[in-house]
Parts: C-alpha cells; sequence; structure tokens
C-alpha cells in the first residue's frame, strides 16, 4: 500500500510543470482538455516520462507550447475526441504551428467516451504536412464529458470514471513512449481508418442527431446564476462573455466541450434542463480520479513512488 507522504509526492508529480522555454526537455506533451480528463491523463504520463527522461507538460494555452511544440526532440499530443473528430482546438494549434526545419517524431493520445473512430488519423495527417512524422498512437476511455449531460447519472456511473486498468496502461505506454523516442528507426505511419467509421457515421447522424449542433441548446438558468464569470474564464474559445445584455453565449464560437456546464459552481449551465441537477464532472471528482490513478501507477510501477 502506497504510504501517505509517497502518495501525496506522486500527486504533486502529477500537477502540469513548466519548464523553462529555454531549457526544453527532450519529451514534451502539449494537451488540450475541456473538463480535466484528458489532463489528468497527460499529467500522469508525465509524471511516469519524468522518471528517467527529460520530459515537460504543457497546456496547448500555456505561453511555453508553441516553443515546446517546434522545439522538442519528441512529442507527445494528448486531447479528447469530439463528434468523430478530433477537438478542434487541438486542429486548430497543430495547424498554427511552423513547418519542421527537420525531420520530428510524435505519439498521439485520445481521450473518447464512446469510441475514438479517426481522431488519431485526421491528427497524423496534420502533423505530417508540418514535416513532424507520428510513429504510435494509443487511446483512452476517460469521463463522458458530453454524455453526461444528457444520461441520469444515476444509470451510467461509468461514464464518471477512466477505464480499466488505466494505470497499467499508462505505465506501459510510457515505456514505449520512452522508447521511440530514443529510437530513431520507429517507422512512421498514418493510422489506417477503423473499420466502424462508416457504422459511427451513421450513428452520429441519425441516433444522435449531429450532436456536435447542440451547441445552441446550451443555457444558462437565471434563478441558478450568480453572474460569478467563471464560465467567462474558463471558455478557451470565449463563447461566454459579458455584455449589455448581461451573460451571453455564443454558439458559433463553441465546441461543446461542457466545461462550462460541469465546472459552474451552482449547476446553472444545462443542456436539459430536466438534468439540471444531474452530477457533474467537476473539481472533487476529478481530484478523487487523480487520488486513485496516483495509488494505481505506484502499484502499476511495483515499488512506492519516490522523487
Amino acid at each position: 500500500t502506497l504510504d501517505a507522504p509517497s502518495r501525496r509526492r506522486l500527486l504533486k508529480a502529477m500537477e502540469t510543470p513548466s519548464s523553462p522555454a529555454n531549457r526544453l526537455p527532450g519529451i514534451s506533451i502539449l494537451y488540450f482538455s475541456g473538463v480535466g480528463g484528458t489532463r489528468t491523463v497527460a499529467n500522469a504520463l508525465g509524471a511516469l516520462l519524468r522518471d528517467g527522461s527529460a520530459c515537460g507538460v504543457w497546456s496547448i494555452h500555456d505561453d511555453g507550447a508553441r516553443t515546446a511544440a517546434e522545439s522538442s526532440d519528441f512529442l507527445v499530443f494528448c486531447y479528447p475526441t469530439y463528434f468523430l473528430r478530433p477537438a478542434p482546438a487541438m486542429l486548430e494549434f497543430i495547424r498554427s504551428l511552423r513547418p519542421s526545419p527537420s525531420l520530428r517524431r510524435a505519439f498521439l493520445l485520445t481521450t473518447y467516451e464512446l469510441y475514438p473512430e479517426n481522431s488519431n488519423r485526421a491528427c497524423a495527417i496534420e502533423l505530417r504536412a508540418k514535416g513532424i512524422d507520428v510513429v504510435g498512437t494509443t487511446a483512452v476511455r476517460a469521463p463522458g464529458t458530453d454524455v453526461t449531460c444528457l444520461v441520469p447519472s444515476r444509470v451510467s456511473p461509468w461514464l464518471y470514471r477512466f477505464e480499466r486498468n488505466l494505470p497499467e496502461k499508462l505505465a506501459s505506454l510510457a515505456v514505449d513512449i520512452r522508447d521511440r523516442s530514443r529510437e530513431s528507426s520507429v517507422p512512421a505511419r498514418i493510422p489506417a481508418r477503423k473499420w466502424y467509421t462508416p457504422l459511427a457515421q451513421l450513428l452520429q447522424v441519425l441516433l444522435l442527431n449531429r450532436f456536435e449542433s447542440w451547441t445552441r441548446h446550451i443555457r444558462r438558468l437565471p434563478d441558478r446564476c450568480s453572474l460569478c464569470g467563471e464560465c467567462v474564464r474558463g471558455c478557451h474559445r470565449n463563447a461566454w462573455r459579458f455584455d449589455e445584455g448581461g451573460l451571453s453565449h455564443s454558439p458559433e464560437l463553441c465546441d461543446l466541450c461542457t466545461r462550462c456546464i460541469h465546472r459552474c459552481p451552482r449547476k446553472a449551465i444545462v443542456l436539459v434542463e430536466a438534468l439540471k441537477d444531474n452530477r457533474r464532472l467537476d473539481g472533487p471528482l476529478y481530484a478523487s480520479l487523480e487520488s486513485e490513478l496516483a495509488l494505481g501507477l505506484a502499484e502499476a510501477r511495483g515499488r512506492p513512488w519516490t522523487r
């Protein structure tokens, strides 16, 4: 069993570090996270990779993220799958990078609720256009950010946790990434299309009714809203703003990451009003998940965490 001091050290190591821009590590993890699942995975992976390798972890919105992406030897991109595609914020970040003057390599990790579809393939194609070869990909099932806004929490407890055996998977993945970063002969590849792509697309159009268009359904409940501005501060696309009419939401700017819904302290933002009291993927939930993951990682490594 992991003792309390060791557990605290691992949790501390899973916090996002900011490496100085003039001293970049050999491996840089760049992530985008809507509510927090991808951030948790990226930080845990970073904690494992820093044990024996130089590794930094950046949100793509951090000041040092672009320098890391354009200068580090080996890149790991982590992002959620939204509606069969990579999160728009990650695609926009990759497209904004300057083409690499020398061939560099990357590993891709997408988190997903139901299925990852071709997210990694889409990012690999974008990265190849920037002179960055993808030498490996994987997918991790994470808490369901949008489905939990539509399904009662009492009938979907699995949507509020990570996939089983995630610690073992991440421990193995860290070894694989470290080996690939050191071995120049690993071949690059664009992931093949998933065999279930036509079925997934049919499901998206017919049964889910093009769920990404539900941005127009996001609304604020005035009787609960305190105008604290948490939704404005937390929106990476500036879809929420204060204006002459008070607090408003612009569907055309929203990518439905649902951060505003899950992080509103008064549960004042919803997709479906009937589920206004549904369980949220909030800070306390992720603190619990991170603690469980820290313990699992230490056990998966076969020895107590020391730093």
